[in-house]
């Protein structure tokens, strides 16, 4: 379930990514083994964008990946909405997207 999901997210973090750029760039190396989704980027008034997630999902379940798709209204959600929306655990660590990440918040808690 979610918290597990969570729980990995956490503790194998060479292996979590968040956000549309990364998650992208592992998608094209068909490297997703988990993608999570939150419903409303589904449900965006934006259609590139709303396309994009869609071929994503098909995507990542085509070669083989999970998919999890989230209520935004439910709290993992929310939690989700939090990180961006998306966040993909890959089969295997991607260092060279960590380099990837454009924002500036800081990772502490």
């Amino acid at each position: 379930g979610i918290n597990a999901e969570y729980g990995m997210l956490k503790n194998e973090p060479s292996r979590a990514f968040y956000g549309p750029l990364q998650c992208l760039a592992a998608n094209e190396q068909e490297a997703i083994d988990t993608l999570m989704v939150t419903d409303s980027l589904f449900r965006s008034s934006d259609l590139p964008t709303r396309k994009r997630y869609v071929q994503l999902v098909e995507n990542v379940k085509g070669y083989g990946g999970t998919v999890h798709i989230f209520s935004s209204l439910h709290v993992s959600g929310e939690k989700l909405s939090l990180l961006t929306g998306v966040a993909a655990l890959l089969r295997f660590p991607m260092p060279e997207l960590e380099d990837m990440i454009v924002d500036s918040s800081s990772d502490e808690d």
